[in-house]
Parts: structure tokens; sequence; C-alpha cells
């Protein structure tokens, strides 16, 4: 099929696909090194830059997740853990050398994820835990955002978690058009491999995985980092595209829908009651 333009801006770096305990997220900024030695030397005062976290829950079960650093401090708790195809920002300052520690709550599953060295700049880190293929393990994938806010484009993050027998899968991905914009109007439609990081134009788009897949739609805004999930379980928990995070304009309306629906039954209540004093 002839794309009338092209989607995608460029794709920026390859996720890290991690399945052992350790973590080099520094592997994604190669002036690291050169930074520290000038640390080292004397030449420049250390620097603390900002890393923030994300942490997805990919790994297929009914079961929440249980967080904590360092065997210390709780990034979840028992009211809160992190639900299956659930995606969550932390606030917790991470440092060279720190232990996440993941646990599979009413279950002896648990895993451990060692922070090696930190991109020497500000980042978005993303790490996305899932079941270990052939075992009931947890495993991990992980990744480093592009540093800079200031772009044209968004970026996302294609991640598959996916536990089945379908291999070599691609996230289709194409304009989402509706109404009167789909007479006649051409469609862009591009095929994005996964565990990669794309830059992608401001727009709302239909993702699959296949034609035959039900679509998610996405909506993306330049200059913020998104992620979306293929998760599942063959025969087990069904494949599904999950987002992060949902568009909050359509959850907001979301919300003021369901709202409405309460209110009016209200509305006619009162309504009805005012009709007793005329």
């Amino acid at each position: 099929m002839q794309l009338c333009s092209t989607l995608l801006v460029a794709v920026l770096t390859a996720a890290s696909v991690q399945r052992s305990v350790a973590l080099t997220w520094a592997q994604q900024a190669p002036n690291l090194k050169e930074a520290l030695s000038m640390e080292q030397a004397g030449v420049v005062k250390p620097f603390h830059f900002e890393q923030k976290l994300i942490v997805c829950n990919a790994y297929p079960s009914s079961k929440a997740i249980a967080v904590s650093k360092n065997g210390e401090e709780k990034l979840t708790n028992a009211i809160n853990p992190l639900r299956f195809k659930e995606c969550r920002n932390f606030s917790s300052r991470l440092h060279a050398h720190d232990k996440l520690d993941v646990a599979l709550l009413g279950a002896e599953i648990h895993g451990a994820f060692q922070v090696e060295e930190l991109p020497a700049s500000d980042s978005v880190l993303l790490l996305v835990l899932q079941r270990h293929a052939g075992s009931r393990m947890v495993a991990f994938q992980s990744l480093a955002f592009p540093s800079g806010t200031e772009k044209e484009e968004a970026q996302l993050a294609v991640i598959d978690a996916y536990q089945g027998s379908e291999a070599g899968a691609r996230l289709q991905m194409e304009d989402h058009i509706t109404g009167k914009e789909g007479h006649g109007a051409s469609k862009r439609i591009e095929q994005l491999s996964f565990n990669k990081v794309y830059s992608i134009e401001e727009g709302e788009y239909d993702t699959s995985v296949t034609d035959h897949s039900e679509k998610k739609v996405l909506m993306l805004k330049k200059s913020h980092n998104y992620v979306i999930l293929r998760t599942g379980e063959e025969g087990a928990f069904p494949e599904t595209l999950a987002v992060f995070p949902e568009d909050p304009i359509k959850s907001a309306a979301s919300a003021l829908q369901g709202y409405l629906l309460l209110a009016l039954p209200m509305l006619a209540l009162v309504l009805q009651d005012l009709t007793a004093y005329v």
C-alpha cells in the first residue's frame, strides 16, 4: 500500500530488553563515562539530574504486584498495588545500584531489578514487568526516553509483553479518520517494530496488532511521552493493547458522561417533587 506521506518522524532508540536482573540505563547516554571522568578529575562539579520513573505491570495475572526499593521504601502498598495492564509514575528518586523488588501478591513469585548506571541527563525511565517465557518468573524490559521536553513530536514506547505462539508481530498505526474527514481522505499507515521508542507527529491514531484485532485509539500530544503495551497470555488472558497515559480529555469526557447519566434521573426526581407544590 502506498502511503500519502510519512507518518513517523524518526526512530529514536531501541529498547533495552532485559531478561536478567541488572540494567545499565546509561547505555543510552554515551557521554556518561566522559562526564564521570571529568567529575573525578575535578574539572566540573557533580550535577543532580532528574530521573522520572514509570513502571508498567504487563504480568498476566489477576493478582496485583507490589513494588519496593532497596528492601525498605514501599513504592506501592496493599491498598493501591500495581495491577495488570496498569502503568504508574513514581516520584522516588533513583540512584546507581538501587534495587527494585517486585512481588506478585498472594503468590510465591518475586523478582529483583538492579540499577547499575543512570543517564547523565534529565530523563524518563521505563520499567516493564512481565512473565518470563517458559516459566512463572518475572522478567523485565527497560528503556530511557530521550531527554528534552520542548519537542515538536510525541515520543512513543512500543512494548511487546504478550505470551503466546505468535512471533514477529508488529504494531499497525494509522490516521484516525471519522465523520466527514473519512470521505475520500487518504490514510497514512505504518508498521512499527516492538520494543523501540518512536518520535511521532502530534495527532489521533488507530493502533492494532493485525488487521483483524481490535483497534485502540491513541491521542498523542507533542513533547509528551507515551507507552503502548501489547500484553496478555495465549489461552488465559486475551491479547490487548494498553496505553499510558490515557488521553486526559477523553477520560474527563467519560467521567462527565457518567455524571450526567447519574444526574439526569436525580433531576427528574427533583422536578417530580416540585410539581407537588404547583
